[in-house]
């Protein structure tokens, strides 16, 4: 189970600020995210400053940076060998934007380094273009730092890594909110995600649930956030849900409980009572172990009110229960981290 760090200070801070109703992250929030250099490091950069002049030039879009060729060779690999004195380079700003260099920069020369969390991953991609292993490094740190990053920050951090096409961010911070999925699912940020976002979330094993139904309903509360505007995804979305991992009877309760969710379920009805009778026929010839499927990590959370169903009345939980589940977690953050535990496979409801 996924424990939060006990580092003080901040730690009651921490656990306030986490359990109010989600709010959006500060993107201009500077914090001191990059550490801080030794006293020999700090010697270096008295010497710079004070003594050496700028010999070259970086450009990146209008913007031109005078730097030190020195500081540029020592902490990106990509200037070894071959940056000297009196160069003008242009960088690709697609690969590089002005404000993050401008903070890798003072990064390498100043001893405390600040920076605003939504420059984060900006700075991260400028970081592998420039091949400053360190630096590198050190962002990685801050994304999975409990400190500076609480779990519905690391869910808009997910969001912008997938747009921005940085799988590797993408795929750390659904590590570090999965086991907290049902509490994201309330908020503001997870029913702003975009299809490719929310795809990308629900095709996750990484996710925390009692039983694959709450995924289920996750789909559908995103696609009823805007009906009219969403509902041409709903299939590409459900493609996301195991079905398989449901018992039929479940599926097929799903069609006679539909039109409380949308009002044009028709089409999505046959589709389910399809998968239910897929499903039955291909759970008849499978072995016992199941090998093969995928799963989720199934939690138990104490307080769900619809855990006495989870055994073998699965079909019984409507979205009714769990939309009330799911809200009433809104304010229930840490303790809900706190309570939860994981089963394994074998023990959970399907």
């Amino acid at each position: 189970m996924y424990n939060p760090k006990n580092q003080v200070p901040n730690e009651e801070e921490i656990r306030t600020q986490n359990a109010k109703k989600l709010n959006k992250m500060n993107m201009d929030k500077m914090l001191p995210v990059l550490p801080k250099k030794t006293p020999w490091q700090e010697a270096v950069e008295m010497l710079l400053t004070n003594n050496l002049e700028k010999d070259v030039k970086i450009t990146i879009g209008k913007k031109v940076f005078e730097c030190h060729s020195c500081v540029l060779r020592t902490f990106c690999e990509l200037f070894t060998g071959t940056l000297r004195p009196g160069n003008n380079v242009s960088l690709p700003e697609d690969k590089v934007t002005a404000d993050a260099f401008d903070i890798a920069y003072n990064w390498m020369i100043n001893s405390n380094s600040n920076c605003q969390r939504g420059k984060l991953l900006d700075l991260l991609l400028a970081a592998q273009y420039l091949c400053a292993t360190k630096l590198l490094q050190s962002v990685v740190g801050a994304l999975n730092d409990e400190r500076y990053f609480s779990n519905v920050d690391a869910l808009s951090c997910f969001a912008e890594a997938c747009s921005k096409g940085i799988d590797s961010v993408a795929e750390l911070m659904i590590n570090r909110f999965g086991k907290t999925f049902l509490v994201l699912v309330s908020s503001e940020e997870y029913r702003e995600l975009d299809v490719h976002e929310l795809c990308s979330l629900l095709g996750s094993d990484l996710l925390g649930v009692h039983t694959e139904v709450e995924v289920f309903y996750a789909a559908l509360m995103w696609v009823l956030t805007d009906y009219q505007e969403r509902k041409m995804h709903l299939r590409r979305v459900l493609k996301m849900v195991r079905f398989e991992l449901m018992p039929s009877l479940v599926l097929l309760n799903f069609g006679e409980r539909l039109n409380e969710l949308m009002p044009d379920a028709v089409d999505l009805m046959f589709f389910l009572l399809h998968l239910a009778v897929i499903n039955s026929q291909a759970r008849s010839s499978m072995p016992l172990a199941k090998d093969g499927l995928r799963h989720r990590i199934y939690i138990r959370d104490p307080k769900c009110p619809y855990l006495h169903l989870l055994e073998n009345r699965t079909e019984e939980l409507s979205a009714t229960l769990f939309r009330d589940y799911i809200v009433s977690l809104e304010d229930d953050y840490e303790p809900f981290q706190a309570r939860i535990t994981e089963v394994i496979e074998g023990e959970a409801a399907q």
